[in-house]
């Protein structure tokens, strides 16, 4: 599904393309940490869609998950 390509840009587009995805990384720019305060930023997003984007975020190393925080 991806363009395979090794430019930067098609490969941030691969990460950051997805239905959602540039909303929940507006949240944790904004300062939203738990769970439920991203989707109470977001809130028509479904907490499945949520943690499948968060996921794919900390996956992709985008975003690092600390337990306990």
């Amino acid at each position: 599904a991806g363009y395979g390509q090794f430019c930067s840009i098609p490969r941030a587009l691969e990460v950051l393309g997805g239905r959602w995805t540039l909303l929940v990384v507006r949240e944790l720019l904004c300062g939203s940490r738990p769970f439920n305060d991203i989707r109470r930023g977001i809130p028509r997003i479904s907490r499945t869609i949520l943690s499948e984007r968060l996921q794919a975020l900390t996956v992709s190393g985008v975003i690092e998950r600390i337990d306990g925080e």
